[in-house]
Parts: structure tokens; sequence; C-alpha cells
């Protein structure tokens, strides 16, 4: 086994092999309450653990060959701790209530609409915060032994931190993070649901609801976990666990998250934690095969506010083009020049790549080929990889939604959209002042310098064949005789964020070996295979593979990079299982929700 990068005191180490039998059989109804406690406290558990581990035998977890060196998979891991013994009695009544406490947990933190809107004040001068009161409230009544034997501080009065006193102060905390927000509800499309918005509804398959899926679930399922694991009282952590829910993820983190990081920055120091797990990307089906996909990186942000000012007037005597017009040609010219993808060998998308060629066996001839030889140094591979994975697509994760363009585009290339633009006060009047906002996703290979150039170097020569002077990044351009000036500049409701520094996936790491390989034990004992206990022997094909990858949009870890060095965002749920996040008909499947907690 190579050396791993990481300190000792990082994560324990796997010491022991688990049986290759399979368990006895038991009924149905034990079956599913097991592994349902298992699933939902497993991962804290794990995590957390006195620091013993279990390997599976070689019959459960396979190193499959890797292309070129990548992708070989961790041993898959179980904690020692059986918690499958937290649900208690064994009767079917206990087990029904016990989940159907679960789903009613999740259903009353829907039933609270904490919305966050980009424009809120601070909290005290904004009542459209009061409401977290309310979530509050909820959440001390639903789990009153986590705020019991937690300690429990709240920043900037609605953020959430708690932290799990561990008995080992030598040992490195782990960092679990979510979000209490939601975006908001449009009222014009309330009657486009199936189910009310905030109605927590439960269908028997599904729970309906704004913030069901994005990112409720995260809180009830931590919250949920550790809770039963208190009631259980046969578990206490030798690690620290610091728990963390801001208030307003849904506009940037910009109170919530920041000032969570500060707290810890103060209290811990810098890089602290072991581990960060947040929301992220999940399991997929692709391919015919079953990837376990954490986000390992996150692009970039950068809104551009792009100003045209001209000088006003009576509208029956227009120019050629009026500022609304001038600013339509800018955007034009902006949307005629996209970003060209690029798909380096530190993209997470071509480690998932380099995973599915090893190991899906339903991935195209021609796409395998064209990553292997990638892998192996073919240059002219490595150019064409881009465009092939565009319109070959990736197999299941990285699906666009309605209205939307090229997911696969998206994931390895600059993106930009123009998304508001204002201007004029009256049909009979010039528009003075017309500013238009383009929000820019940055390729995690490039950086707000590369994109500001880029910007100049396609707006200039329109501007000056306009007539235009252009003022912004540092820079400016002044032809003679200008009727107007374009101005450049960041928008002044967000803030820049270069991309994401990228998680450590090799075999090197034991954070990886560590989370990947709880997956993957998970995987193999869940209760479709299992009765919650242990793992039982997977044939190569049916094991789930973890691969590296990414999302197009940012969580609340673009605020957390100096709070851990490793960190994955991640949903343990089939990505068919949730559905309609930011959008009309959120829910997400009752049954995921308890296999996305772990």
């Amino acid at each position: 086994m190579s050396e791993k990068k990481n300190d000792t005191s990082a994560l324990p180490a796997p010491v022991a092999a688990a049986s290759a039998q399979p368990p006895a059989p038991v009924k149905r109804s034990t079956r599913f309450a097991r592994a349902m406690g298992y699933l939902l406290v497993g991962y804290v558990v794990f995590l957390a653990g006195r620091g013993i581990w279990h390997e599976v035998s070689a019959g459960v977890g396979h190193a499959a060959p890797a292309v070129a060196g990548g992708c070989v998979q961790p041993e898959a891991l179980l904690p020692s701790f059986d918690v499958s013994t937290v649900w208690g009695a064994k009767e079917r009544i206990v087990e029904v209530r016990a989940l159907t406490r679960r789903f009613q947990w999740h259903q009353a933190a829907i039933r609270i609409p904490t919305e966050s809107w980009d424009d809120m004040g601070a909290p005290g001068t904004d009542p459209r915060w009061d409401v977290f009161a309310q979530y509050h409230a909820y959440l001390e009544k639903s789990y009153p032994l986590v705020h019991k034997h937690l300690v429990k501080t709240t920043i900037d009065t609605w953020g959430l931190v708690y932290e799990w006193v561990g008995s080992d102060a030598g040992k490195r905390p782990l960092f679990i993070t979510g979000h209490q927000d939601v975006v908001p509800v449009l009222p014009d499309t309330v009657y486009q649901w199936e189910q009310p918005p905030y109605s927590g509804a439960y269908d028997g398959t599904w729970i309906w609801g704004r913030g069901a899926s994005d990112d409720k679930s995260t809180t009830t399922a931590v919250l949920a976990a550790i809770e039963l694991l208190l009631e259980s009282g046969e578990f206490a952590p030798s690690r620290t666990v610091v728990l963390a829910f801001g208030h307003d993820e849904e506009r940037g983190g910009l109170r919530g998250a920041k000032g969570i990081r500060d707290y810890l920055l103060n209290k811990y120091g810098r890089q602290p934690f072991a581990l960060l797990v947040d929301e992220g990307s999940g399991l997929s089906a692709a391919w015919d095969r079953t990837f376990g996909l954490p986000g390992v990186a996150e692009k970039g942000k950068f809104d551009l506010n792009l100003t045209v000012s001209t000088l006003g007037g009576h509208s029956s005597v227009p120019p050629p083009h009026t500022g609304i017009g001038l600013s339509a040609l800018l955007i034009a010219q902006l949307e005629k020049n996209p970003y060209a993808p690029t798909l380096g060998p530190q993209a997470p998308v071509y480690g998932y790549l380099q995973c599915a060629a090893a190991h899906a066996p339903g991935i195209p001839a021609k796409l395998k080929r064209t990553v292997v030889a990638a892998a192996s140094g073919c240059k002219k591979a490595a150019r064409a990889l881009p465009e092939l994975i565009i319109a070959t697509g990736l197999g299941g994760p990285g699906r666009a939604g309605a209205g939307q363009g090229s997911a696969e585009r998206a994931l390895i290339s600059t993106t930009q959209a123009v998304d508001i633009i204002n201007g004029g006060v009256k049909v009979n009047a010039l528009p003075e002042l017309v500013t238009t906002i383009v929000n820019h996703r940055l390729d995690i290979s490039s950086s707000i310098a590369e994109l500001k150039g880029k910007i100049w170097d396609t707006l200039v020569p329109t501007a000056a064949e306009l007539g235009l002077a252009v003022e912004g990044f540092g820079r400016s351009y002044a032809p003679e005789h200008a009727r107007g000036t374009v101005y450049l500049e960041s928008s002044r409701f967000s803030e820049d964020l270069e991309p994401a520094p990228i998680s450590d996936t090799s075999d090197s790491s034991l954070a990886w070996a560590v989370f990947a390989g709880t997956a993957r034990g998970l995987w193999a004992s869940r209760k479709e295979v299992s009765d919650g206990k242990a793992m039982v022997p997977l044939a190569a094909e049916d094991e789930l593979i973890m691969a590296p990858f990414m999302t197009t949009g940012n969580t609340d870890t673009a605020r957390y990079w100096d709070l851990a060095r490793d960190i994955y965002r991640w949903r343990y749920v089939l990505n068919t299982e949730h559905q309609g996040g930011h959008t009309i008909n959120e829910r997400i499947g009752a049954d995921a929700l308890v296999e996305f907690t772990r």
C-alpha cells in the first residue's frame, strides 16, 4: 500500500476484515428497518467513531484495473459499531413508527418557508428573516438530545453551529454542513405544483415541497442521525464533530457561511478539519454501472455589470441605436464568442471518464478509445475529447433541465448567461442608462483575471465600431468624439469567486480512502442486499464505483476553503430520486431521504 500523504492523526486506519459470508436471511420488515437505521446513522458513526474500522474481504472490495493508473477503488469500509441497534425493539410496529418519525421530522421542516432573497437586509432590520425563529423552535423540539448534548452557537442570529465534542482532542475534527434556507416559491407558479409547495406532503413514495431536496434534507438527516445515536446510548465520538447550517446559502452565504467560517477559524485555526462534507452530486446510473460522484471542486463565479451610458432626448428623433440597442449589440457580441471547452487531466470530469472507461461496460466504444488514448498521452485524443463528450453525453450525470443548454459543455467550460437587463423609464424618452448583468461560471482551469481579459478583448472592437468609449477592469479605451461610454465592473449584488481547489481523490489520500470506502461499504450493505449489519459479497460489476465529479453551481463550501483541504460535496441518493430543485414540484423519495443522510 502506498503511503498516505495525510498525517496519521487525520483519520483512523482500517484494521480488520469483514466476513465474506452473506448474512442469514431475515424477514423483510426487520431487514428494511435495520437497513434504514444503518443508512441514517452509519456515515456519522463511521467518520466520528472510536477509530476501529472494518475492511472488506476480497469478495466484496475489488481494486479493479484503472485507465493509465487512474480510478483505483478504495476498499469498502463499515463502522464497527452496530448502528442497526439504534432502532431498538424488533416488532414491526416499532420499526414503522421509527420510520414515520423520521419522515415527519422532514415534513415539519418543509412546512416552515425559510426563504432567502437576494436583497435581504441584516437580521433584526428585515422582517423576512423572522420565520427562522419558527424553524429554530422546530429544531429544538424535534431533536432534544442534540440540543442537550451538543454545544450550540448562533451566527448572525440565524446561522447554526453544533459541536459534538469528542473524547480525543488529538484527533482532527470532522465538519458536516448544509443550509436552512430555500429559494423562494414564485406565487404565480403555485398552481403548477402537484402538492402545495410548503405542505411537506407524503404520498407513500415522495415527500413534496420547497426544500425537500435542496437542502433541508441535509439538515434533518444529520440531526436525525445524531439524535438517534444519542438515544441509543451506545456511541460517543472519539473525534469532535462540527455541524454547521447557514441561513443564506441560496444568496451566496454572504452572512451565514461567511460568519460560520470566521467563527471556526477563530476557534480551531486554519484547515483544522480532517474532512468536510456538504451537499452536492451523488449516485448516478451510467452506461450499465452505478457511480458515486462527489463534487471535488466548484467553478468560479463572476457577475459582469455592463452599463451603457448615452445622452437622452425625445424618442421622435432617435439615433440609429438607442442605449438599449447598443446594449443588445454588445450582448450579441458576447454570445457570439462563447468560451471553448477544456478538459485537462486535473478536471473532475476527466477523472470520471477514466473511471467509466475502466468500469462501465456500456460506455460508447469511440468514447472509451478516446479516453484511454488521452490518458496514455495522445494529444490528438485529448483535443478531441471535450467536443466528443458534449456530443455523446456522460451517460447519466450532468443532464440539463428544460430551457437549459448543454450540461456537458457547462461542466467543462466557462459559461455566460445574460440574466438581467434594465433601461428606459418612458416610451417616448430615449434611455440614458442601460444596465445588463451577465452571470459567468468559470471553468476550473480559468481565473477571474483571464475572464476579464476575454471580456475586454471581445467588447472593445465592437464598442469602437459603435463609437463608444470603454472603462473598466483598470483599463480604458477612448475614441475621439465618443457618443457614449460602456462601463465594465463586478456586480454590487455578488462577490467574485475564483474556481475552488480540487480535493484529492488519489490512492495516496487517506481522506478519500475513508470517504469513498465508506460509500462503497454502505452500498454493499444496503437494504436490497443486506440486513444493514454487514457487507455482502458483490460481483465486481455490481459494486459502487466512486469517481470525482463536480456540479455547475456553488455551495457554502466556497466560504470554507480555509477550514479543510479535503472537501466532498455529496448526496447519497440516485439522481432520479430527487426532483424539482429550484423549480416547481420539488420532492425527494422517502426511502432515498434516509439513504441520503448517511
